[in-house]
């Protein structure tokens, strides 16, 4: 099930043909070119698809496109930066897949099919704004858990219960955090 269009053009020895001079790409729906920001060229062209593997099931493909504002009389939103495909894999988890200017994200969404099943009741412009949420949401939940580390190790190093032990049998380095004593010094 998926919903993209693919043109001639749309193909690398389509885009290498139209290579010009300068050796920057002069191909409709490529880079800075004028085609970009025709109507009909949301974001589709195929080497903006994010890649899933030959083992996963594409269940929902929502390309870029350009939105139109939730606010009457406000212009459009360009959104064709960001490509979302929902895979399944034979094994594991549903899968929010990525490509953006930035390259590619994996987002594990869990074993459950009830996300699935929210998904076939929108449209297509409310999927793809929900997928964008569910990237906006991870990586949020990302630099939050990173932060939340960092402090824990920045603390620990302060109050000298970061401990270390080399383990030269092994090659490696056994690194923890001894727990705050309650007592008085």
């Amino acid at each position: 099930m998926s919903n993209i269009e693919t043109r001639e053009t749309d193909t690398p020895a389509a885009i290498s043909s139209h290579l010009a001079s300068n050796g920057k790409l002069d191909d409709p729906g490529f880079g800075w070119s004028a085609a970009v920001f025709e109507a009909g060229n949301y974001g589709r062209e195929a080497w903006r698809q994010p890649q899933a593997a030959d083992d996963e099931e594409t269940l929902f493909h929502e390309p870029g496109r350009v939105l139109p504002s939730i606010h009457d009389g406000v212009s459009a939103t360009d959104c064709r930066s960001h490509c979302f495909k929902i895979v399944k894999p034979r094994h594991g988890d549903y899968t929010l897949v990525v490509s953006h200017g930035g390259g590619g994200e994996r987002v594990n969404l869990g074993y459950s099919r009830r996300i699935v099943n929210a998904f076939r009741q929108m449209d297509s412009d409310s999927r793809f704004r929900l997928m964008w949420t569910f990237l906006d949401v991870y990586h949020a939940a990302k630099t939050e858990a990173a932060d939340a580390t960092a402090k824990t190790y920045r603390e620990a190093f302060v109050e000298d219960r970061l401990k270390k032990r080399r383990l030269p049998a092994r090659n490696a380095t056994k690194v923890w955090i001894e727990p705050r004593t309650g007592g008085a010094a």
